[in-house]
């Protein structure tokens, strides 16, 4: 099949759903309001995510509540891509889903971990949504390896099952690492199988997110968690864009933060690191905000290709992630001038 059959149908309904993505000024809307009902009923009334709040009495919502309704419209979003595309095609958008259940489940896992149990998620809108797994079975889950018995039949399984097997603690870092290594092998697997245009451009856009994510990590890895090298190595991505294995392996055997520091500098990705204090609040929103225009200028610059689903929803999680971030932030009733610093849309 042709670039033009494949992509023209779909790439015209993203356009249309482009169209209903948040504007600057609902943003600064919501940002100046005071309490997660207001911003459900903003929502409701003057969005595009009215669709998700029809049924729903708005002085009922809480925090949980609103973000499980926001994430029903990327759900519904990504099934509508879903609907344009046939074969290994319709399989790639449909593993996209891997990522976002995969969030779900570390959340999951860490609440069971510290005793809190599962069952506060029942209402999640990603859970099961790629594993196709029975989800009773995880919101009983009382130890992280129930979750982990709940995922058997999964792609999943067999990338969990070694924390079983090898008899390790109950341990919900190593269940996020693991889980997150089987969601890149599991992408590789389905877009090996699409034409080369858009493998190039899929390996160039997750590439730059897997040198974020690693430099991210190993930043973690040896400031809060005080891991080896090895073990550092060992829980890479084994995607790269910039960041080749040797580079990697010289930031993982950084003898101290200040040469992981000054290594991580000497590239493109040095925005991360600042002297100022603000690496550890403000990193991950530095990424975001690097990945939301480097998909922008992908998106221009690669017509007709798988990039403009894969970068449309993407852009939707970053605008779900900002909406959750400007509720936490009226929760806990931070200044707008400081609540504007944590979100990926700069106002």
């Amino acid at each position: 099949m042709d670039s033009i059959t494949r992509f023209a149908a779909v790439n015209t309904k993203i356009k249309t759903m482009e169209g209903e993505f948040l504007k600057d000024e609902d943003f600064a809307s919501l940002i100046k309001l005071e309490s997660v009902t207001e911003v459900a009923r903003y929502l409701k009334e003057r969005t595009a995510y009215s669709e998700v709040f029809a049924d729903v009495e708005i002085e009922d919502i809480h925090r949980a509540m609103l973000e499980n309704l926001i994430k029903q419209k990327m759900v519904r979003s990504i099934d509508k891509i879903i609907y344009y595309f046939t074969g290994d095609y319709k399989s790639f958008i449909k593993s996209l889903y891997a990522k976002y259940e995969i969030e779900e489940l570390k959340v999951i896992a860490r609440s069971v971990y510290n005793g809190k149990g599962a069952y506060d998620f029942k209402y999640s809108a990603f859970i099961g949504k790629y594993s196709k797994v029975d989800i009773t079975k995880i919101y009983e889950a009382k130890y992280i390896r129930d979750i982990i018995y709940a995922l058997q039949g999964s792609e999943f399984y067999k990338f969990l099952i070694p924390l079983i097997d090898r008899n390790y603690s109950e341990n919900p870092f190593r269940f996020e690492m693991v889980m997150d290594m089987s969601y890149y092998s599991i992408l590789q697997n389905k877009w090996s199988k699409l034409d080369k245009r858009d493998i190039k451009v899929l390996e160039q856009a997750q590439g730059i997110i897997a040198d974020l994510l690693n430099i991210q990590w190993i930043y973690r890895g040896i400031k809060f968690y005080r891991l080896s090298p090895e073990e550092l190595l060992n829980y890479t991505i084994n995607i790269s864009c910039r960041l080749d294995f040797n580079l990697l392996k010289e930031l993982c055997y950084s003898k101290n933060l200040e040469e992981f520091n000054k290594i991580v500098k000497s590239t493109k990705y040095g925005f991360m690191l600042k002297d100022d204090g603000t690496t550890d609040i403000y990193m991950e929103r530095r990424m975001d905000r690097y990945i939301y225009f480097e998909l922008k200028d992908m998106v221009r610059n690669n017509d007709l290709t798988i990039i403009s689903a894969f970068a449309f929803i993407m852009f939707l999680q970053y605008e779900i992630k900002d909406i959750i971030s400007i509720t936490e932030a009226i929760r806990y009733k931070v200044p707008v001038v400081q609540a504007n610093k944590y979100i990926v849309r700069a106002l």
